[in-house]
């Protein structure tokens, strides 16, 4: 679709519509975003290293629905609905601990950790059906130490939804990497909007100075675009993101010299991105909690052998880190007041702004599918 300017005349300028304003404050757009996007998708939830067995377990809330990640005593991860095949009360309600069983707390109905319903107490009939109320399975995948679920069945492979990525991150050790930190935030802004915003770099000058002067590109308004081959390299002497782009952490080793002075963003639809530096990994993925309202969960990830060194220190990586995510946020709260508005009813997207007007055309599009 192209724009026209006041006067009616076309302007030359591709412009296109951002979604409409209801889809960022609607609460039935977001339903529709939970069954259509979200719970048919392969979603990241977590380091395989979270969950240690047997026993270990993970509670991870996907808007209405709970699932429950276990470890069994084969060592073997496995996700359920965290829900109990009697009545339908919730098994576990903590969001992480260890277990020799899953015991429901209604009626104590038990399950093994791979699933399979062991007892029904107090049953006086005659011999019950176990082998049919094992617990409801969700889909489960680990890709390089990452675990990814997903609750519709239907659909294509991990590797399938994750395209060329996987090639684009090869020399990156991801599986070897460990999590140094953790952390959750909570953003006054639809999801999109964080998406959106973190899809292009036309805000970058204004609301990222520290960014663009580390990254010299940003500073045009470009975001990387492999598609173009514009990679977003560091100034001349700068290897990773701190504010003077020095690090005393060793780069990764296998790294191609194009790598060792790049950041390489990578977005996992729809709701995670993985950001490659030099010297350390970030996770960050978005949950929505209303039309409105985001929480945001972070891993910083480093070696094992670096963590273990006698001088890491990580806060610089944290500070910078958080500085940008902070300046987004800002902006995206206060996109989302704006969009809250009686008046807007739709906003544009210029040209240096195609990967977030990719994204919106890409969630219209599973939005439309039944």
């Amino acid at each position: 679709m192209k724009i026209e300017d006041a006067g009616g005349a076309a302007t030359g300028i591709r412009l296109e519509p951002t979604l409409p304003g209801a889809y960022y404050r609607d609460p039935g757009v977001l339903e529709a975003e939970w069954e259509r996007i979200f719970f048919r998708s392969w979603l990241y939830a977590g380091r395989d290293e979270s969950i240690v067995g047997p026993g270990g377990y993970r509670t991870l809330q996907i808007g209405p629905e709970t699932v429950l990640l276990v470890r069994g005593q084969d060592r073997v991860l496995r996700a359920f609905y965290n829900v109990c095949r009697h009545r339908g009360s919730t098994l576990c309600a903590d969001e992480a601990g260890t277990l020799k069983a899953i015991r429901c707390p209604y009626h104590a109905w038990t399950y093994g950790l791979d699933g399979r319903l062991m007892a029904v107490p107090n049953f006086k009939g005659p011999d019950f059906p176990k082998d049919d109320y094992a617990l409801h399975p969700v889909d489960l995948e680990v890709w390089r130490g990452g675990i990814f679920i997903r609750l519709e069945p239907d659909g294509g492979s991990l590797l399938e939804q994750l395209g060329a990525m996987p090639e684009r991150v090869q020399r990156y050790p991801l599986e070897d990497l460990r999590v140094h930190t953790h952390a959750a935030h909570e953003v006054e802004a639809n999801w999109k909007i964080l998406i959106e915003n973190y899809q292009e770099c036309y805000h970058c000058p204004g609301v990222h100075p520290e960014l663009c002067d580390l990254v010299p590109l940003y500073g045009t308004g470009t975001v990387d675009d492999y598609e173009n081959q514009e990679a977003a390299t560091f100034r001349e002497g700068a290897h990773t993101f701190t504010r003077t782009g020095a690090t005393r952490r060793p780069l990764f080793a296998g790294l191609a010299e194009r790598e060792r002075r790049t950041f390489n963003g990578e977005l996992l639809l729809p709701n995670t991105w993985i950001n490659f530096l030099p010297d350390f990994v970030q996770t960050r993925t978005l949950w929505p909690l209303g039309p409105t309202r985001t929480r945001l969960v972070t891993d910083w990830l480093f070696e094992p052998e670096t963590m273990a060194r006698p001088d890491f220190d990580a806060r610089d990586v944290l500070e910078f880190t958080d500085l940008i995510a902070e300046q987004d946020w800002k902006v995206c709260e206060a996109a989302q007041r704006g969009i809250g508005s009686r008046i807007h009813r739709q906003g544009v997207f210029t040209p240096l702004e195609e990967t977030a007007a990719r994204f919106d055309r890409w969630v219209l599009e599973r939005l439309e599918r039944r």
